[in-house]
């Protein structure tokens, strides 16, 4: 864990000129010693050890447990909300076991009365500690004498000054804000990589046998209200208690009042324009903390939707970069990612000998992705085609052969009499997820993949 980032100033450089589109593309941005995904302190039984896995003098420690009833940007926190270390501790559900109040201990029919004190079963608890903070400043120098022979009254030289002070404080907030935005798409690329991600456009078409593109799927008004109601379904989906949404495979939901919807302003507009009354779409507009992002980590030289809808993040946690296009929409709860701004202070230190004033302001930042919590990103992309290599003493079919994020292709295995399936494997060595002995399933991501079925005699 880094606690003194010393590229933050590049990162900011390279964000803020990303968000003035002087940059004419995405630039991939490495954000491993700005944003924290949290780091395992211990897992502990309750029975022992509970007090031990707990790391004293936290700022503040957030207990993730919820009350389950069935059936802005919102990121930002203060210093005290979200500080410079966050501890979560969470609790895991405990599986269901058999009532020892009657058995048969020797099947002959006679009923005894088991001991009630033989309960073995605890709550498992779990902690993590989120990190990571970071100090940056803008420094300026400010002539004295040049400026007071520059001006005829005070007043006017008061007002220059002002100026110069101004534009400082843009910068910081600009630079503030550009790095809240990287905290949020290394959510979403966090999101992505887990394949915790669906592909709508590649679903529509699929579905529906079209051949939208990304452009065309904009102006389509069935293809727009597809979306919304994906997207609608998922808010109710997240809801539920499940272990679908989040990295962590942590059972857990997320009601609407800690429902962020995070919409590309130009997916938004192009809704806004086609949908007018929709259901879906004004349920989702509703929620408290619904949210229109201009760009995602670039305007580009002119706000074009494949620029302003990318994401190109490089992180230690990453298994892999995630260079990504055509996002409109991310669904998070409130606790997967967020960002504190605290210990800002301003300094002036006067040079009599140069006659300059230098003055500087600082601050200290910190960014937290919570991999515990509920995260799901939609976008626009293209789509592959997953194949089978060819498998002697046996054969296989498949359910699908569209390789897309959202999609899950199963795969049915008929050895030959004598054989079993030894391994089934996707690209060099990667498992499929065994179902039973003869069916698996694979849930791909955009690019073309083969998968490989080796026999062995029984």
């Amino acid at each position: 864990m880094a606690y003194l980032v010393a590229q933050i100033k590049n990162i900011v450089n390279d964000s803020v000129k990303d968000a003035l589109g002087k940059n004419y593309s995405v630039t991939k941005v490495e954000t491993s010693d700005v944003v924290s995904m949290g780091k395992a302190i211990s897992s502990f039984n309750a029975y022992e050890g509970f007090f031990g896995a707990l790391v004293n003098r936290i700022v503040k420690t957030v207990y993730f447990v919820r009350t389950y009833n069935g059936s802005s940007r919102s990121v930002l926190r203060d210093e005290h909300e979200y500080g410079a270390f966050v501890q979560k501790v969470y609790y895991n559900l405990p599986d269901a076991v058999d009532n020892p109040t009657w058995t048969i201990p020797d099947g002959n029919g006679d009923y005894t009365q088991a001991s009630p004190y033989d309960v073995d079963e605890s709550i498992g608890v779990s902690a993590l500690i989120y990190g990571g903070k970071g100090t940056w400043s803008i420094e300026i120098v400010r002539p004295i004498e040049q400026i007071k022979s520059a001006f005829l009254d005070t007043s006017s030289m008061a007002a220059f000054i002002d100026g110069i002070y101004l534009t400082v404080e843009n910068a910081f907030k600009l630079e503030e804000e550009r790095l809240v935005a990287q905290a949020v798409n290394t959510a979403m690329a966090d999101a992505l990589d887990g394949g915790i991600a669906r592909n709508l456009l590649a679903e529509y078409n699929d579905k529906y046998s079209q051949s939208l593109t990304a452009a065309t799927a904009l102006v389509s008004a069935d293809f727009l209200r597809f979306a919304s109601k994906e997207i609608n379904r998922t808010v109710d989906n997240m809801g539920k208690m499940s272990t679908v949404f989040n990295k962590a495979g942590y059972p857990t939901f997320t009601s609407r009042d800690n429902m962020v919807v995070e919409m590309l302003a130009e997916f938004a507009s192009a809704s806004d324009m086609y949908l007018q009354s929709d259901t879906f779409h004004d349920e989702l507009t509703a929620l408290p903390n619904y949210e229109k992002v201009p760009f995602w980590q670039s305007s580009g030289a002119n706000f074009d939707f494949n620029t302003c809808s990318s994401i190109n993040i490089e992180h230690d946690d990453l298994d892999n970069d995630i260079s990504q296009s055509g996002i409109i929409c991310f669904i998070h709860d409130i606790e997967n990612v967020a960002a504190y701004f605290g210990s800002r202070r301003s300094w002036e230190l006067v040079n009599p000998r140069s006659e300059v004033v230098v003055h500087g302001e600082k601050a200290e930042k910190g960014y937290a992705v919570d991999r515990h919590a509920n995260a799901e990103v939609f976008y626009l992309g293209s789509v592959g085609t997953v194949s089978l290599a060819s498998i002697t003493h046996g054969s296989a079919t498949l359910s699908s052969n569209k390789a897309y994020r959202g999609n899950t292709v199963i795969v049915t295995v008929t050895p030959d009499s004598g054989y079993k399936v030894a391994s089934a494997v996707v690209g060099v060595d990667t498992p499929l997820e065994k179902i039973d002995a003869t069916h698996y399933a694979y849930k791909p991501g955009d690019a073309n993949a083969t998968i490989t079925i080796t026999m062995e005699s029984v």
